[in-house]
This record gives structure tokens, sequence and C-alpha cells, in this order.
């Protein structure tokens, strides 16, 4: 009786725990396949290798969130292949061409793909990712099959191009990309669909740049402001941060200027985060400013939202270690949110 009773307490337990977050099962890709068949339900596989430090993040403070759990369990056989020792784990991946960690995979109970990509997504913004498998110009398996069909409309390619960049399987991601800007007409590159292409990888200054800056406008009217507004943010940011890093060798004082003038013509909702890039990107190229930055920033801190806090922080604290004094750096170091942001900046800048 004892005896039945201390199985009964850790199936208790081992249900409870499953329950807080994702449950993932002890299964090969084919049995995880089969028992979501049965169970009307698809395959979540979480990819990961024992180097791999987002890897770690996720298994830690990702998956084990009540808010994973109530949104997997219902729906999802889910189970982790190591791809880092040999043996199913590296078949796995190879089967789906896994190059990038952590890459996560959705199949269907006939062992279809639905939808794959790589890297860590932090909070529950995961959820988010996780539904664009079911979403028809998102979803990486549907998306393939018309392309690999035949089909090449352009919102059709550019769909695809944007999901296949996301699953880092394909080396020539970059040659593909390019070729399919240059055989796209004006009108036809102005789309929701295309706009990835005028993010990170057209840079401030670059032609694509200039495509988006000039087409702004139409841009706004198909792919809504905020959506494109956001996508100028992150190339400026980009440019600021490799100025303030030192890694922008072609960027003066006069350049400078002019790209602070472009930047606010192109009329972004306000946002103290873009004078102290620039006052910043100025401190690194003069080599003075410093002490006159940090009080500024001392001032705006609490104006401005989190992420635009620690990102900032990031690359000025590095960029200007040796402007800073030991004070000011530890003093900028609290001011940031999350820790293991800070703890690498505090890394960096020993």
């Amino acid at each position: 009786m004892k005896k039945n009773i201390f199985v009964f307490a850790l199936l208790l337990l081992t249900l409870t725990v499953c329950g807080q977050g994702i449950c993932f099962q002890d299964l090969t890709v084919e049995q995880a396949v089969e028992q979501a068949e049965k169970e009307n339900k698809y395959v979540f596989i979480d990819f990961y290798t024992d180097w791999c430090g987002p890897c770690k993040l996720m298994a830690t403070q990702i998956f084990p969130m009540k808010e994973m759990g109530d949104y997997f369990n219902p729906k999802y056989i889910s189970i982790k292949q190591n791809a880092g020792k040999g043996g199913n784990g590296e078949k796995s991946a190879e089967k789906f061409g896994v190059k990038a960690y952590p890459t996560f995979v959705i199949l269907d109970g006939k062992g279809e793909l639905v939808h794959m990509f790589a890297g860590g997504v932090l909070n529950v913004s995961f959820i988010d990712k996780m539904e664009e498998a079911f979403q028809p110009d998102k979803a990486f398996g549907a998306l393939k099959k018309r392309y690999e069909a035949g089909e090449r409309t352009p919102k059709l390619v550019a769909s695809y191009l944007e999901a296949l960049q996301n699953t880092y399987t394909a080396d020539n991601i970059h040659e593909l990309m390019e070729e399919f800007y240059k055989s796209t007409s004006t009108e036809d590159k102005i789309c929701a669909e295309c706009l990835f292409l005028f993010d990170l990888h057209a840079r401030v200054g670059s032609e694509k740049d200039e495509f988006l800056t000039e087409h702004r406008d139409h841009f706004r009217k198909v792919a809504g402001r905020e959506r494109v507004d956001e996508v100028f943010k992150r190339k400026y940011v980009a440019y600021y941060g490799q100025v303030i890093h030192g890694h922008d060798r072609t960027t003066n004082p006069e350049t400078l200027k002019k790209t602070n003038e472009k930047l606010a013509s192109l009329g972004l909702p306000d946002n103290p985060l873009y004078g102290l890039l620039q006052a910043a990107a100025a401190a690194k190229l003069s080599g003075t400013g410093a002490e006159e930055l940090y009080k500024t920033i001392k001032t705006t801190a609490s104006k401005m939202n989190a992420n635009d806090l620690d990102m900032y922080l990031y690359y000025t604290i590095i960029g200007l270690k040796d402007q800073l004094s030991d004070t000011q750096k530890a003093d900028l170091l609290s001011l940031m949110n999350d820790k293991a942001t800070q703890g690498y900046v505090e890394r960096s800048i020993k």
C-alpha cells in the first residue's frame, strides 16, 4: 500500500512539473509523430546543443513558464533533440537541414513539415513566433511547397525567402535575396511581404536603404506606418551602434551630421534614443563629450522603455569605455534592466 501511495505521489509530482511548463517527452521523432496522429496534435522539436548559450536560456527561462505549458501541452507532442552528440539527434538535424541552434521544427501528425525557425525568443513572444506556423504567409512548410511547385509571384517569393532566412538553413540566402530584388519591378518591390529586404540587409546609405527612404510613404500605406517605422528604427540603431563601437570606418563628423538630418526627415515617432545615439556617436568620433553625455543619460534614462535603454547602454558603455570613468560606467551599468546583457557588458569592459 505504501509503495502504491509513493508511486502515485511521484506521478502527481511529475504532472505538476509538466503542467508548469512545456512537457517534453522522451520519444524519437518517429514516435512523436505517431503519438501526435493518435492525439490529433502537432509535433514540436527543440534542436539544441550542449554548447549553445541561447539553447540553455530557452531551457531554463522560457520553456518552464506556465504560459508555455498552457499553450504547448494541449496542442503539441514536444521533444528535444541534442544535435551535438551524434546519434538520432544529429541525424534528425541533418534531415531537416538544421545549421543553427536553437532551431525549432513543427510537424503535423503525418510527419510533414509545417514550420521551422532558428534563434531563441525571449518571454511569451515565443508563442507569437510559434503561431506563425498557422499563418499561410509565414509558415515555412507551406511556402516551401508552393515555391518548389513553381509559384513565383513576387509576394510568394518574398514570403518564402523571409521564412527561409529565418531557418538559417540556406548558405546562399543573400544571393537569392539579391537576385529577387534585382529581378523585381519598382511597383512589385513596394509590398508588405518585401519589407524585410530593406531591413537589416540594407544598411543606412545603401541602394536598398535609399529606395525605402524614397518610397517610405508608399510602404507605409501597404505595410502600415508602425511596421515601416520599426524597420527604420532598427536600421539607424544598427548604424549608430556600429559607429559607437568603432566598427564603421567610413563615418566622419560631416557624414554623421548628414545621417542625423536624414533620420530627422523620416518623420519617425519622437524617441530620446535617437538623440542619445547621435551624441554617443559624436563622442566616439571626436574623443570628447563623454562627461556631458553621461549627465544627459542620467536625466533621460527614466523616460526610455527598458529595451531601448538596455540596447543604448550596451553600445555606449562598451563603445565609450575609454572615455567614461570607472564610477560612471558602474553607474550606467546599474541602470540596465536585463541582467544577462548587463553581465555581458560588464565582462566586456574589464
